[in-house]
């Protein structure tokens, strides 16, 4: 591959949570639109996405790792043996509770191991080889799910982890990973293999597919993920749905557009 070729992947999020989001993926998937997806374990519509994964194994399937009450309601493991992400009640804790945690070092990287390798054996039990991981609301970023994931990964024969974001099309000056990513970014390169660049477009983000089209062509080389949502209930997962269907077909030249499973990174480059 030419150093100076940007490798893209465009993966979809939250594959199987919902009829919904498999009906929008797979549309996007046939139309061109994505290269890879990130399955979830135990949702309402996972079989729909094991079925799809498994008839076309020419794109990439990662696990979209899921730590927290939204949405999913209970852990894959017994609840009992994941205390640390749950209530009382032996269902997830909500994402900020989980962030909290994390933070204040009360997460327990032996039962986020536990709750690890149960996803993603439970997609690798199915049939489906695994490309990658990442994780919903992006808790792998924090310290203790970097401590589980850089324990467990190896043994499930997994090296490629999703990097945090870096590119942006307006600052988010409210937002913590605008000011820390650097840091988590080099801490998840140093133990994980991922792209030099992920951009994910937020809720409130208008029509993107041109100024990201534009801002690929900016990049030159090296690689990047987009990350989406599709969907057709929601404006936004719908506005997800059609720009990556048209980012596809306006990306500039010198773009190859690869998968989680084709990508190369480090010395295969």
């Amino acid at each position: 591959m030419s150093s100076r070729e940007l490798q893209l992947i465009v993966n979809a999020d939250d594959f199987g949570q919902s009829d919904d989001t498999v009906d929008a993926t797979i549309e996007c998937f046939e139309a061109g639109g994505l290269t890879s997806a990130s399955l979830m374990a135990g949702m309402p519509a996972t079989e729909r996405a094991l079925d799809f994964a498994r008839a076309h194994p020419e794109f990439g399937f990662g696990v979209h790792l899921t730590f927290s009450a939204e949405p999913a309601e209970r852990p894959l493991s017994d609840p009992q043996l994941v205390s640390c992400l749950v209530g009382g009640d032996g269902k997830l804790l909500s994402t900020r509770e989980v962030r909290i945690r994390a933070l204040l070092g009360r997460l327990v990287p032996q039962q986020l191991e536990r709750e690890i390798e149960s996803q993603v054996r439970s997609i690798q039990e199915a049939g489906v080889t695994v490309s990658h991981v990442d994780s919903h609301r992006h808790l792998h970023k924090f310290a203790p799910f970097r401590a589980a994931l850089a324990s467990v990964l190896p043994r499930l024969g997994i090296r490629r982890v999703r990097a945090v974001q870096d590119v942006y099309l307006r600052r988010p000056l409210a937002s913590p990973t605008y000011w820390l990513g650097r840091r988590w970014r080099v801490s998840i390169r140093r133990a994980f293999e991922t792209t030099e660049h992920f951009f994910m477009p937020s809720k409130e983000e208008r029509p993107w597919a041109k100024p990201v089209s534009e801002l690929v062509a900016a990049l030159g080389a090296g690689s990047l993920e987009v990350g989406v949502h599709p969907g057709f209930e929601h404006g936004w997962r719908d506005r997800d749905r059609l720009a990556a269907i048209e980012l596809a077909r306006s990306l500039p030249g010198g773009v190859k557009l690869v998968n989680w499973r084709t990508v190369a990174m480090g010395e295969d480059r």
